[in-house]
């Protein structure tokens, strides 16, 4: 499920409740559902600030998406960060960090609450932003260090070709998101050029192999979306070359896709 898609299904489900005391039974029972939060993580550095109250938050980033794990020890609290966790996690700090929450306002919670748990909840978001932010960021040392990594991957990449069209994938555009973690662990979000290619499950497992042969790659998680749909603006400066293709709108025409 997309992130807007997710949201506009929490929207939908506080629809379906017309007074806000069954809106807060709602959030109650998001609260229960919340797996238990280890009591070694219960520290003080994972309190999120500006909540009156106690609100633990951690974050663990795997294969290029943020995990979540939290409680609180207040019930609608506890309910409110549920909320955001299953929204937010298993998304990439890309997404989360770009993201509006508009969805709060779209189902009246900060209007709904109390001053102080508005504020929490502000806090709450904020402290969600801020972990995806640092989770986007790296040292030099540790970009420097990555950098062989990248080019390496993306070498094993361009060994990849489309079935239909004669361009390798990386400079067909359909490598939408490329990261590596400290722990050389790859995650690449990509598309195809049509949403029914019959060899999708075969260029797939090319790619994992390809990459996963880089030395020094310990994993490869490939995740696919349309969104957006792929279009020939996409193609490299050299796939445009190497298909006689030039910049002119008309000539996209020529690209059989």
């Amino acid at each position: 499920m997309t992130l807007a898609e997710k949201k506009a299904e929490i929207v939908e489900a506080f629809s379906l409740y017309e007074e806000w005391l069954d809106k807060y039974e709602y959030l109650i029972e998001l609260g229960k559902d919340l797996p238990p939060y280890p009591e070694e993580k219960k520290t003080e550095d994972r309190l999120i600030k500006g909540c009156q109250s106690r609100v633990w938050l951690d974050a663990e980033l795997r294969d290029g998406r943020l995990y979540f794990t939290a409680d609180s020890d207040a019930i609608i609290t506890k309910g409110i960060i549920s909320l955001l966790i299953d929204v937010y996690s298993g998304r990439t700090p890309k997404e989360i960090a770009g993201d509006d929450f508009a969805f709060i306002a779209d189902i009246g919670l900060k209007e709904n609450l109390s001053p102080t748990r508005a504020n929490g909840l502000v806090s709450m978001i904020e402290t969600i932003r801020q972990m995806a932010r640092d989770s986007e960021v790296l040292r030099a040392e540790d970009v420097a260090a990555l950098q062989p990594y990248y080019t390496a991957v993306i070498a094993a990449l361009k060994e990849v070709y489309d079935p239909e069209i004669p361009v390798n994938i990386y400079d067909l555009g359909l490598i939408y998101e490329l990261t590596i973690s400290k722990a050389h662990e790859v995650f690449i979000l990509m598309t195809f050029t049509a949403p029914n290619c019959p060899m999708a499950d075969q260029v797939l497992a090319e790619v994992r192999e390809s990459v996963e042969a880089v030395p020094g790659i310990t994993k490869c998680t490939i995740e696919m979306t349309f969104e957006p749909a792929w279009d020939k603006s996409m193609l490299s400066e050299e796939a445009r070359l190497e298909l006689g293709l030039d910049y002119d709108e008309d000539d996209y025409g020529k690209l059989d896709a």
